[in-house]
């Protein structure tokens, strides 16, 4: 008769956990072309007690953030036709009222396309691939408490 312990198996993978992170609430509009980088950013607001809505290019998020109230925008810089510096400028024009975060999702992280993002209107940066606990911190820092719903800034 072997004595040797039975490894326990947590009934959740820690990879698919809510982690140490607290939930968080808002509604977030994705802006990212590419199917597996949705399904990836979707499931990680997901962790955090929120649900991305997927707009697969520029045009599209224009016309959303138009139509529908967000609290902040993951957009992705480089989109089929309107890319996201453009997508930003437009949404930054004609949005009156509160001013939405939006946050640039970008490969390159090169000091070049964070300045280009700031002169877009873009409020702060996320270099893909994104990782959890950088996208929890920069959620944390727009929704957290006292955020959210913000006003226009003149």
């Amino acid at each position: 008769m072997d004595k040797t312990p039975t490894p326990t198996v947590p009934a959740v993978a820690p990879s698919m956990s809510t982690g140490p992170f607290e939930l968080l609430s808002g509604r977030i509009l994705v802006v990212e072309d590419d199917l597996l980088n949705q399904n990836l950013i979707c499931r990680m607001l997901e962790k955090h007690g929120l649900k991305g809505s997927v707009a697969a290019d520029g045009a599209t998020a224009v016309d959303r953030v138009e139509r529908e109230p967000w609290d902040l925008i993951l957009m992705d810089c480089q989109l089929p036709g309107i890319d996201g510096f453009e997508a930003t400028r437009l949404i930054r024009a004609g949005k009156e009222g509160r001013r939405i975060p939006i946050v640039a999702l970008t490969a390159s992280s090169e000091t070049e396309v964070r300045v280009a993002c700031t002169k877009a209107g873009m409020d702060d940066f996320l270099a893909k691939p994104v990782r959890r606990a950088e996208l929890h911190a920069c959620l944390k820092k727009w929704l957290g408490p006292g955020r959210g719903r913000m006003p226009a800034q003149n």
